[in-house]
């Protein structure tokens, strides 16, 4: 044998999984006694061969997307079903309200598993840190923050997440849904998925009125969804303190310093990954009620 049969041994491992074997069938070819052949012979390999290390890199990720996108898709599906099955369970509930309006409505809470708002006060909270962190409000007052200048805030607004905001409806073309206030659990694309308070907190001119006059669905609260076209929001965003006073998140803190924004539904009508991407512009507002 010579050197330059390098090749042929490397291509004959591909078929033989003796060393020996191969070392014979190069023996032979390059023997100078005996019957010499002007080929090698190659047998067929089975099926069940081992795949190489690119493919199986390559299966591996395949397999990994398959998992990623699946575990997406379930995600999507189990919220869509939860929403749908709280909101059947809130009509059933409002209907008992609107026959017996001395009706426990506690026990049917607990019964139906019906969200509190109360339950929700935590993540409105990290919304708060999220968007003094995005605006780089400080902490000095709200002298300082008002002096920042609206180019620089409003595109970040534009872009945020309002998973976690309190807002309040302020104007829309229908006029029930005017006053609705409550926590995003869901920044849909065409709609908010709020989460609101009961009783006299479900909206803000209700403190004082008896419970005979509030609705049967502001007594249950729960969830609520409100749709973004023609739709005028309203929200806080709480300036950060250094003195303790509170806990940040602009609920029941008593005196906090805050700055008030209000978004056009109409123009928010897309998924909070794709607004991040996109520049708005200055334009006529008309189109919004």
């Amino acid at each position: 044998m010579t050197s330059t049969n390098k090749l042929e041994k490397q291509i004959l491992t591909r078929c033989y999984d003796s060393q020996a074997e191969i070392l014979a069938i190069l023996e032979s070819r390059y023997s100078t006694t005996g019957t010499q052949k002007p080929h090698i012979f190659f047998k067929k390999t089975s099926t069940t061969n081992t795949t190489p290390s690119t493919l199986k890199q390559t299966t591996t990720t395949i397999k990994r997307q398959d998992v990623s996108s699946q575990r997406r898709k379930t995600t999507r599906t189990e919220v869509k079903s939860y929403i749908t099955a709280t909101l059947k369970s809130q009509r059933k509930l409002i209907k008992k309200i609107q026959a017996n309006r001395n009706l426990a409505v506690e026990e049917y809470l607990h019964r139906y598993n019906i969200p509190k708002f109360e339950h929700f006060l935590e993540m409105n909270h990290l919304w708060h840190q999220y968007m003094q962190s995005l605006l780089s409000l400080s902490s000095s007052g709200a002298s300082s923050s008002l002096s920042i200048p609206s180019q620089s805030i409003l595109p970040k607004l534009a872009s945020a997440d309002f998973n976690g905001c309190l807002v309040s409806v302020i104007q829309s073309r229908n006029t029930n849904l005017v006053g609705i206030r409550g926590i995003v659990v869901w920044d849909a694309q065409h709609s908010f998925i709020l989460v609101c308070p009961r009783g006299e907190e479900s909206r803000e001119w209700n403190a004082g009125v008896a419970r005979g006059d509030i609705s049967a669905g502001d007594i249950v609260g729960g969830l609520k969804i409100v749709p973004k076209k023609h739709t005028l929001f309203a929200f806080d965003v709480v300036l950060p303190c250094d003195d303790g006073a509170g806990d940040g998140d602009g609920v029941g803190d008593g005196e906090v310093e805050s700055l008030g924004f209000t978004i056009l539904g109409s123009r928010f009508e897309l998924r909070s990954v794709d607004r991040a991407a996109r520049k708005f512009k200055n334009h006529a507002v008309d189109d919004i009620l």
